[in-house]
Formats: C-alpha cells, structure tokens, sequence
C-alpha cells in the first residue's frame, strides 16, 4: 500500500517529497487509509474535519473519534461546524451539494493559511469506477468517462488505483478502527445504488468487472489525450474569438472525421452537454438562425457557422434620436445610407416617432422598391445574424417602419422633388 501509493503519488505528480498538505478526514476507512499513509510516507499532514450536523448523535461520534486517532498519531487536526441545512435553503441547494460547497471551500482556505500545497481527498478505485458508470448512464462523453482525475487544481487524490477491499485489509492489519457512515447503505442516494445494486449486477455476468472498467479508464486516458491535442488544433484553425464573442468555423469542422464529437469536446467548456450538442450539429445542415441555451452562454447558428456567447449581458442602454425639421435646401446633401443620420419627406411623418427593435411579421417598403418586404427576409438579404438583428433599432412613426438604422429607409419617407420641408434624424 504505501510503495503503490507513493509510485503513484510520484507518476501523476501530486504532491512535492516531505511537502505539506491538508487531508479531508471524515474518520471513515478510506480517509482514515489516506492520513494514515501520507503520515507514514513523510509528508506534514493537517487534518481536517466537517462536521454537518446532520446525522445527530453519528455526527458527533464521528468527530470524537477523528480528534482521538490525530491524538494518537500526534497529527495536526482543524475541526468546523456547518449549519449546513440553512446554507442548502438559503442558496437553493441540495444538502448534498451544499456539504460539498462549504467543505471545499473551507478545505481551501485552509489550505492557504498554513501554506499547503494541496488538498488530499480519499476517493479509491471502487470509487472511479462508480463515477464511470455514472457519467456513462447520465450520458457523457470520454472525458466523463475518464472518471475523475488524479489532479484537480489543488485537490489531488492519491488512493485512486487503491481498492476499498485493499483499504479494509490495510486498516486491518495495522490495527486502525474507523467509523462507519450510515448513510452510505441508503440507496436512495445516486452513488450508493451504484455502488450497492448496480455494480454487484454487472459482477454477476463478469465477477471481474471493476479490473476491468479500471483498465478501460486507463485506456480513455490515452485516448483522451489524443482528443484533446486534436481539438487543440482545430480551435486555432476553426475558432477565433472577438471581445466575448466566440465563431466557429462549422463548415471547416464538418469536413473533419468525428465532427459531431469535435464539435462536443469544443462546445463542453462554454457549458453544453451531449445531448445539445447532438441537436446543434443537425441543425448545421439545415435553416440557420436556431439558438441553444447554456447555464453561461448560447449558441447560435449563421451562415457563417456557430456563434457563441455569454448569456449575461447588461440591460441595453436605449439610444437617443435627435430631429429637425427645416425647409428644404437647394442643393441637399443626403447621408449614406450605412450613417447614423437620414434626411426624409418630414410632411410624410404621421405622429410621434418611436425607437424599437425589429419583431416578427415587422414589413416595410425598401427605398427604390414599390412593393413591400418582411424586415426579416431583408435582414437575410443583408447576411445580419440573429444577435445582430436584436440590436438593430428601427425608427417608426405611428403607421409604418421610417428608418431601419445603419441600413435603409421606406420608401414613402424618402425626400421627393416636391417636398417642401424635410425632417433631419440622427441616432446617438
């Protein structure tokens, strides 16, 4: 046990020789295994303990026993009460992801008042194949399957080769108790029904199935390697970011081997999940302007390919539109058409102008046509995408649309040969 965990400690680079580290004690046999080792080995352990008071008479057991066995083994030891029901409520978490959110956090703060280098947490190889199966059924993809890594930021798991059979024989022949948490045999919890119905299913047709799942989490490392220097190389071909938008070059990638996975490996950071991402990669063959939806960001679709970005965006400042009306002069000199400036027929004005953005079924008159166009088709004519669209401004009057800003004018605005005053308009 200590010579495999310190070769592995060694290979993945977890941890400095001799360095110090803060080690998540819960006083169970898989975290008692770990401070235990790491002690051994020579690295300066500091032990930390959560208390979630949410076991009642368990919980406190579980503390005495933790601060008895740093006693003996002369260990630093930090203990922190939680009130963790309250933070759950007030947050709108589970209790579950609640206990995760303060232990980590404390764990770090921990972690940087007395200078550690990291964070040890005792999940095992029974552990990673578990987690496997659960990213495999909730639908993921390899880097789900590659289970959870050896390093994360400042947290590092060093028994992750270690199975609890293997921890259970350890703390046994050292003669080490450890505690039990009940709740670890309540299957209406995700984890415990893999752990105690699932897995013990698929041991009934290959009694070897955890070696085996452990031996493909090897290979999916490997073959996630290989992913991820691919993807590099298509993000510096195929993506470009400007400010905090992100395009991506969907034609480029349709023509790679794997496009729909690419496409995934590359979409999964900005917040999307396989399923999105399967129905963003059909949707590349057909009708552009479809958008997806993130927790952070959203995706739409353009000619030009996938445009990403952030769904947090500040309310939009309205502009102000500037008017004067005058006598026609002479020789009138009219703005360019792309300008933030027109000249109209202002006897042709009916009512009060108004700002607004563009809206469904929204028709005008383009100058030099008679008939009328659907401002939607004219934003297509004109390659706008649908981000785009939403920030362009439309000038109306009470009856028609007068002025697509940046754009075009309706025709019935334009300055005739008989108009007699004209309406000057500028947006700023």
């Amino acid at each position: 046990m200590l010579l495999r965990t310190k070769q592995y400690i060694e290979r993945k680079h977890l941890l400095s020789p001799f360095g110090k580290v803060i080690v998540a004690l819960s006083g169970g046999a898989d975290s008692t295994t770990l401070l235990d080792v790491l002690h051994r080995l020579g690295y300066t352990c500091i032990a930390a303990h959560c208390n979630f008071h949410l076991r009642g008479e368990e919980s406190m057991r579980d503390e005495r026993h933790v601060r008895a066995f740093c006693k003996q083994q002369d260990i630093v030891l930090y203990v922190k009460d939680f009130d963790t029901t309250t933070y759950a409520a007030s947050h709108k978490l589970s209790i579950e992801m609640a206990a995760r959110e303060l232990r980590y956090a404390w764990f770090e703060e921990l972690r940087q008042s007395e200078a550690a280098e990291a964070i040890a947490v005792a999940h095992n190889a029974d552990d990673q194949v578990e987690t496997m199966l659960m990213h495999l059924v909730r639908g993921s993809g390899l880097k789900g399957l590659c289970g959870m890594a050896a390093q994360n930021g400042h947290v590092v798991r060093p028994l992750l080769e270690i199975t609890r059979q293997e921890i259970e024989t350890y703390l046994k022949q050292r003669g080490i108790t450890y505690v039990n948490d009940s709740t670890n045999q309540e299957t209406v919890f995700r984890r415990n029904k893999f752990r105690h119905e699932i897995i013990p299913l698929l041991a009934s047709i290959n009694p070897r199935v955890k070696e085996t799942l452990l031996r493909s989490q090897h290979y999916f490392e490997d073959y996630q390697s290989i992913v991820t220097q691919k993807v590099s190389e298509i993000r510096q071909k195929a993506v470009r970011q400007v400010g905090d938008e992100v395009y991506v070059d969907t034609n480029m990638l349709m023509r790679e081997a794997g496009g729909e996975a690419l496409l995934y490996e590359l979409m999964n950071e900005y917040g999307f999940n396989s399923d999105q991402c399967e129905q963003m990669y059909a949707a590349l063959k057909g009708q552009s302007g479809k958008r997806f939806y993130s927790p952070t960001h959203y995706a739409e679709h353009s000619r030009e390919g996938l445009l990403i970005v952030p769904n947090n965006e500040q309310k939009e400042e309205c502009p102000t539109l500037q008017k004067e009306i005058r006598k026609r002069l002479e020789k009138e000199t009219f703005p360019a058409a792309n300008s933030m400036q027109i000249i109209i027929d202002a006897e042709a004005v009916r009512g009060e102008l108004k700002l607004r953005h563009w809206q469904e079924g929204d028709v005008f008159r383009p100058i030099g046509l008679k008939g009328k166009k659907k401002v939607s088709d004219f934003f297509n004519d004109q390659k706008i995408s649908l981000r785009q669209k939403e920030k362009v401004w439309l000038v109306t009057d009470e009856e028609n649309i007068i002025w697509i800003v940046g754009y075009r004018i309706d025709d019935r605005y334009k300055v005739k040969e008989t108009t007699q005053k004209v309406m000057h308009l500028t947006l700023q």
